[in-house]
């Protein structure tokens, strides 16, 4: 993977085959997760995405839990518009090239690469320790996946931050 900045301040985001496949397949699993209501989200998933216990910690109860959660849904269903849009622009599965985004969406990607990292945090109820290089090895089946992908979107993050 190479990502360059664009003459117009947007990123140009060269990717593999199997780069292209993984990050297609993430935008993917992306869409749906953020269609799901936050109420039948995995608890570990909602409350990394919504920080119900956060809220809590900060005195934020009962029906204004509620709404900050429903404004924070609506963000993430906004999404939806750039992350369709973004699946017509990548590569195909299976085929290398590259893939334009456009600086106003720069922001929005991080935002969505990084949900999907907190997702599948979630989903396998990984601390610190589990996201070192060394337990990534060590790890196993879809546990591994996951890290895998955790790790890919970090870098990924980190390219299309640089200036």
């Amino acid at each position: 993977m190479k990502i360059s900045k664009a003459k117009s301040g947007g990123r140009v985001v060269e990717l593999a085959g199997p780069e292209a496949a993984l990050v297609r397949q993430v935008l993917e699993s992306l869409s749906g997760a953020y269609q799901t209501a936050p109420g039948e989200l995995d608890p570990m998933v909602a409350n990394l995405w919504y920080g119900r216990a956060g809220l809590k910690e900060v005195g934020i109860r009962g029906e204004e839990a509620i709404h900050w959660i429903e404004g924070l849904h609506e963000v993430r269903l906004g999404r939806q518009v750039a992350l369709q849009r973004w699946l017509k622009g990548i590569p195909k599965v299976g085929q290398a090239g590259s893939w334009n985004i456009p600086e106003e969406e720069v922001e929005t990607l991080v935002a969505a690469l990084n949900d999907h990292r907190l997702r599948r945090a979630g989903e396998f109820d990984l601390g610190d320790g589990d996201l070192e290089v060394r337990a990534m090895e060590k790890a196993r089946g879809d546990k591994r996946v996951a890290l895998v992908e955790i790790h890919f979107l970090a870098w990924m993050i980190e390219l299309l931050l640089q200036e």
